[in-house]
């Protein structure tokens, strides 16, 4: 959701950021969730993992540690290992006709009794949950196109303090009640309850509903992108659940099973010894006249290990794997044929280097000196032969989607070219004071210049390497650097304390406009290093850009009007660059067209193709079956 305001006017955290805090802890629901908006499914041993973006699970690595150190740290983590879920050996049998199933392998599943997507382990929401299960007012899709689906339409009043929604008033539950302006306003109050989200601040003033159809929202502050929340980006964040049902329940305790949700299926029933969960078309689908799958079943499962996936795989037990892409292209040298592999879709969050710009700092709060780490970093290299397939460098903080070409501009790029120029990195740092002595080390002010860089990724994934490369390179121009990746726990209280240096992750927050990412770095609610904050966590100072966030929270994104404000933030980022663009996030998928064709492919990347976002069910809706029995 969009930045939000307190009663004072002071930034407080949006639940994107609020959800994006929670990833590197781990925490539930939440954790889950906003793994899936940055990172892949797979991990690049080919074993089913969690996704890369979040780095939940990773443990520290043990570079410089005493030997009793590492065998403590080596015990705990067989001890983790031990206590964690594991995926199974061999996939369980399918319980549904095969050439009515399309059957999806996913990560290590845990929760298979509840329902509920407002409290920590409320559910699974990758299970199928928020994909064919739950459907979303409106949905993004990568040429920048708006789908409307259980919502018809939204509308601001003149001064963005007031948003109307427009409901379909043919959607209905799948118990065959109607889906109403009411569940929209009680879902709101679930969603604004501190209990839930630990805030207790909300945009609401009030909520009204003078028809079935119609939900009239008063805000406390204009705010333009309120309306985004209602928008199934990468999955839904405000989910809509049904009055009737839950009204009689506490929500914190509530599982919701089965669960009464809209989309085109409902729950057959769920497979805990096989980590499954298995679903049928809803046959009274309210939206059936215009969107008919042609699958009778999905069944998302937790994936076996590598070996035994690729075996089922081939055999053709199943449609949409959860192994690399290592593997994908050895099956597909091997000869199979009914393997198609998409590989051109982008992830929203580029990889980058995030820098610690405090005042405090005496070279990082300088941006010559985050220009000069800039010159440090091959994206070429990277792209080519560290990511997990082929993928572009990064100029821009934001996937090169279609729909944010307008926003990418070009002329301003072109005065700050992201190139990988180690003499000018040499320079900046001789401009700052920071010089080499006869040692060929360099020092400021007396003392060795040295950078730790952390990451949450573990040793050997991309984000790692590409902090190692980093590393590599100051170390040849007289900068000690060190990498370190840390548990998720630990990496979290880091970042949100400031006590880094330099962070080896992704970049995340935009996705509808750039306003969304600017946000992150306004600092009316700054706080020191050591002083825990959930927002500005590169705790970047400067009046200039600050003034341009100020007035891009207030500014309709859709208005032409407003686009000269983004072109001045944007060539201010470049100029502060406290997050560095390296690559282009490229994931690639996997289809068997054994069973069933018409999958996205490089050549038609109709929708995102990806089967844990929100969009996975316009995948299904696509499908057309072979006739294979």
């Amino acid at each position: 959701m969009s930045q939000l305001a307190d009663n004072e006017g002071l930034p407080r955290a949006t639940r994107r950021q609020v959800l994006k805090t929670m990833v590197v802890t781990g925490a539930g629901f939440a954790a889950s969730t906003l793994l899936a908006a940055c990172g892949a499914k797979t991990g690049t041993t080919g074993q089913a993992t969690k996704p890369s973006g979040g780095g939940q699970g990773t443990k520290p690595t043990t570079a410089g540690k005493t030997p009793a150190a590492t065998k403590a740290s080596s015990k705990q983590k067989k001890q983790a290992a031990q206590a964690a879920p594991q995926p199974p050996q061999h996939g369980g049998t399918i319980p549904t006709p095969r050439n009515k199933t399309v059957v999806v392998d996913q990560v290590v599943f845990t929760v298979f009794d509840s329902f509920n997507p407002f409290i920590p382990n409320g559910w699974q929401y990758n299970a199928g949950e928020q994909q064919i299960l739950v459907e979303n007012l409106f949905y993004w899709l990568p040429t920048g196109e708006i789908r409307p689906w259980l919502g018809k339409d939204y509308k601001y009043n003149s001064d963005f303090t007031q948003l109307t929604l427009t409901l379909n008033p043919k959607a209905k539950w799948n118990d065959g009640q109607p889906f109403t302006s009411e569940d929209v306003k009680y879902s709101l109050e679930i969603e604004n309850n501190p209990a839930f989200f630990g805030s207790g601040v909300s945009e609401i003033k009030k909520v009204s509903t003078p028809d079935a159809h119609t939900v009239v929202i008063d805000l406390k502050k204009p705010n333009p992108r309120y309306h985004q929340g209602f928008i199934c980006g990468i999955i839904g964040s405000t989910i809509i659940v049904p009055k009737h049902v839950w009204s009689k329940h506490d929500p914190k305790t509530f599982k919701n099973n089965p669960p009464v949700f809209t989309g085109p299926y409902m729950l057959d029933r769920t497979i805990p010894s096989q980590f499954m969960f298995v679903w049928k078309k809803n046959p009274n689908y309210w939206n059936k006249d215009e969107f008919d799958p042609a699958p009778e079943y999905v069944v998302y499962r937790t994936g076996p290990v590598p070996d035994s996936e690729v075996q089922e795989f081939k055999r053709g037990i199943v449609d949409v794997p959860a192994f690399d892409y290592t593997h994908m292209q050895a099956i597909k040298n091997s000869g199979y044929q009914n393997i198609e592999i998409t590989s051109k879709f982008r992830d929203p969050c580029p990889r980058g280097i995030l820098v610690n710009c405090d005042p405090s700092k005496p070279l990082l709060s300088d941006p010559r000196a985050r220009w000069a780490l800039s010159y440090l970093v091959d994206r070429e290299k990277i792209g080519k032969a560290v990511w997990l397939i082929p993928t572009p460098p990064a100029q821009f903080p934001w996937a090169d989607y279609k729909a944010n070409a307008k926003w990418s501009n070009q002329s301003i790029a072109s005065k700050y070219q992201l190139t990988y120029d180690p003499k000018k990195a040499e320079q900046l740092f001789d401009e700052l004071g920071a010089k080499k002595g006869s040692n060929g080390k360099r020092t400021l002010n007396g003392k060795p210049v040295s950078f730790q860089i952390a990451t949450p990724s573990p040793v050997g994934q991309p984000e790692f390497v590409i902090g190692q490369l980093l590393a590599q390179e100051l170390q040849k121009i007289g900068i000690g650097a060190t990498v370190r990746s840390y548990s998720s726990s630990v990496y979290s209280d880091k970042v949100n304390k400031g006590e880094f240096d330099i962070r080896s992750e992704w970049i995340c927050g935009e996705l509808f406009d750039p306003g969304q990412l600017y946000a992150e770095f306004d600092n009316r609610l700054y706080k020191p290093i050591g002083k825990s904050t959930s927002t500005d966590q590169v705790r970047l100072k400067d009046k200039k850009f600050q003034e341009l966030i100020l007035k891009l929270n207030n500014a309709n994104p859709d208005d032409p009007k407003n686009k000269p404000y983004y072109d001045q933030a944007l060539e201010r980022y470049f100029q502060l660059l406290p997050e560095i663009p390296v690559i282009q996030t490229t994931y690639p998928t996997a289809w068997n067209t054994t069973y069933w064709t018409g999958w996205p492919t490089d050549q038609d990347l109709y929708t995102v193709p990806s089967d844990w976002w929100g969009q996975f069910m316009f995948v299904l809706g696509k499908l057309k079956p072979t006739g294979k029995s």
